[in-house]
């Protein structure tokens, strides 16, 4: 399981950026032949925006129709 990150930056939108640049740091620490390739960051220095594609693996539960989606664990 990667380890909780404590952001350093002051707006949401910076800890989503930051957060998706800790995981995808995590990701490339993995052996090249087990890696998954669940976070891309694309940024466009001319419209100076950046993407970002994250796919996590989910787990569903529920009881008494209510349904619970959480993020399962997929990075050491």
């Amino acid at each position: 399981m990667a380890a909780a990150h404590i952001t350093t930056s002051t707006t949401l939108e910076g800890q989503i950026l930051e957060l998706a640049r800790v995981a995808q740091l995590a990701e490339l620490a993995v052996p090249e032949e087990d890696r998954p390739d669940n976070i891309t960051i694309q940024p466009d220095f001319e419209e100076q925006t950046v993407s970002l594609r994250v796919t996590l693996p989910i787990m569903i539960s529920g009881a008494g129709g209510e349904l619970t989606i959480e993020a399962d664990e997929y990075l050491p």
